[in-house]
């Protein structure tokens, strides 16, 4: 794919993003060919937002969630302040509207040396400030229903178009992240129940994938920044005018209203 439709592909995407709504499929270049492309596109579109990263989704850290994007691994998007925001907030839905994930979050507190890999479970956890239980909102931005394939997902922000941080959860690197049982909860009603292990094993793992593929492209976490690990239970079922929830227990809540 040619420079000049990547540019414009992303701008599209991005202007999506900000106006919150859906754009026709492009005439030319879509659904992105291989993944480098996708992520090409994501990176422009990313630059074409206008603000700095404030965090990281990942995504497809689970084979049920793998199998529904069509890979064998997880992938990563960009998250921005404006689509941002504390527990018993509100976020206005997208129009594209998948559903919403309970995670696992991480702030940073240290700079990640951009370049440097190597992490693993143990020492990823240096870099870390807090942990908090958090929702995501999924969405895509192209006209259609349902979850698009690998590539169109990554180039589309890896379809994240919310981030709700619950409070940091106090003694975290004692707690049992693994074996927490995680319940999400539309109105009040449980509708999906799921485990932290079902996050790449741990989500801790799915933090030193994330610093690992950054540094893989000469880049790295940033203190500040939040990293979303990927669902530890699926995709919960939500319409606009809903209130979703997440309950992890004795770790804590987490819940948003999405306007409508």
């Amino acid at each position: 794919m040619d420079d000049a439709t990547i540019d414009d592909i992303a701008a599209r995407l991005a202007s999506a993003r900000r106006g919150g709504r859906l754009i026709p499929l492009p005439d030319a270049g879509w659904p992105p060919a291989d993944l480098e492309t996708a992520e090409r596109i994501s990176d422009r579109a990313a630059a074409a937002i206008g603000e700095p990263v404030a965090g990281w989704k990942i995504g497809a850290t689970s084979p049920d969630a793998q199998a529904i994007i069509g890979c064998n691994g997880p992938f990563f998007g960009p998250m921005f302040a404006f689509q941002i925001t504390a527990s018993g907030g509100t976020l206005a839905p997208s129009p594209g509207l998948l559903g919403v994930e309970c995670e696992f979050a991480f702030r940073i507190g240290r700079d990640q040396p951009a370049g440097r890999g190597g992490w693993n479970r143990q020492s990823i956890g240096d870099l870390v400030e807090s942990c908090h239980p958090a929702l995501e909102i999924i969405a895509r931005r192209t006209a259609g229903s349902g979850f698009p394939g690998f590539t169109p997902a990554v180039a589309d922000f890896a379809l994240n178009a919310g981030f709700v941080h619950g409070p940091a959860i106090v003694g975290w690197r004692e707690a049992d992240l693994a074996d927490t049982e995680v319940l999400g909860l539309v109105d009040g009603r449980q509708t999906n129940a799921g485990f932290g292990r079902n996050v790449l094993g741990h989500p801790l793992e799915a933090l030193a994938w994330l610093a690992n593929a950054l540094a893989a492209r000469r880049r790295g976490l940033v203190a500040g920044q939040w990293v979303s690990t990927g669902t530890c239970l699926g995709v919960v079922p939500a319409q606009p005018g809903s209130i979703v929830s997440g309950d992890f227990g004795p770790l804590g809540t987490v819940s948003v209203r999405l306007g409508g």
